[in-house]
């Protein structure tokens, strides 16, 4: 369930993209799936995986949605400048090999190239999709290296990225965590959560349905201090990234052309 990776192939061997990452450097995908395991990590199986799991208990399933957020979320981060993107020529050559003494130096990736670079799903391969001397801003040796070698970041500068982000404490697997600090209390509460989940089980309103009778729904139900619909709407979608229930699936109204 988690997606492909779009890798090209190239006829040449002088080309030939090399797959193993340097010492001290994380392949792009290896850094999104340690994202992954720690923004989701403990929670409950979703649904779909639950359903194919009754099948195929011992085959081992990742859901999609979640890193496909976490890969979203690690590319914003790449693209902002809070880590550095690098490809590195010979991490896997078999000439670099033979020179023992040759020196392998990173080359740096610019945000403004990383923004030019073609995304599956909003997903950014370990290869680059189809690179062109435009995308690489008229740089031949980037090109060269974007054509080859996998994007990679720094093992270093991940760990202290990620622990930056781990303490924020925003994460699904962060939701049992009491809220630090003295700003108003959220209303998007574990109580609150349950009741939506509830409403969806027992068919009082599911994903074809508006946000505005949701609401109501949970209003009618005695829900006290109901969030506005927006606010809804927000908890609403991260519940059906976590959860994989279908019923949550919002299904937007198709509008008519005027003729």
């Amino acid at each position: 369930m988690t997606p492909r990776s779009v890798r090209g192939r190239v006829g040449n061997d002088s080309v030939r993209k090399l797959e193993r990452a340097p010492d001290g450097f994380l392949r792009w995908s290896d850094a999104v799936d340690r994202l992954a395991a720690g923004m989701w990590g403990g929670l409950r199986r979703p649904v779909p995986v639950q359903t194919v799991k009754q099948t195929l208990k011992r085959v081992s399933i990742g859901f999609r949605p979640w890193r496909e957020h976490a890969a979203r979320c690690f590319r914003a981060a790449a693209l902002n400048g809070e880590l550095a993107v690098y490809v590195v020529a010979g991490s896997n050559n078999r000439g670099i090999r033979r020179r023992r003494r040759a020196t392998i130096e990173p080359v740096v990736v610019p945000t403004s190239v990383l923004r030019r670079l073609i995304t599956s799903r909003g997903i950014l391969p370990d290869h680059v999709i189809r690179p062109t001397i435009r995308t690489a801003e008229g740089d031949e040796k980037l090109f060269a290296l974007l054509m080859r070698v996998p994007l990679v970041v720094r093992e270093n500068d991940f760990g202290g990225w990620y622990r930056s982000e781990r303490r924020k404490g925003k994460w699904a697997s962060q939701r049992s965590k009491s809220k630090i600090g003295e700003g108003r209390p959220t209303k998007r509460t574990e109580a609150l959560r349950n009741a939506i989940l509830a409403r969806v089980h027992d068919g009082a309103w599911s994903g074809k349905a508006s946000f505005t009778k949701l609401r109501r729904v949970l209003v009618t139900s005695g829900h006290s201090d109901v969030p506005s619909v927006d606010t809804l709407e927000r908890m609403v979608r991260d519940l059906h990234r976590e959860t994989g229930e279908p019923e949550l699936l919002r299904i937007p109204r198709v509008r008519r052309k005027r003729t």
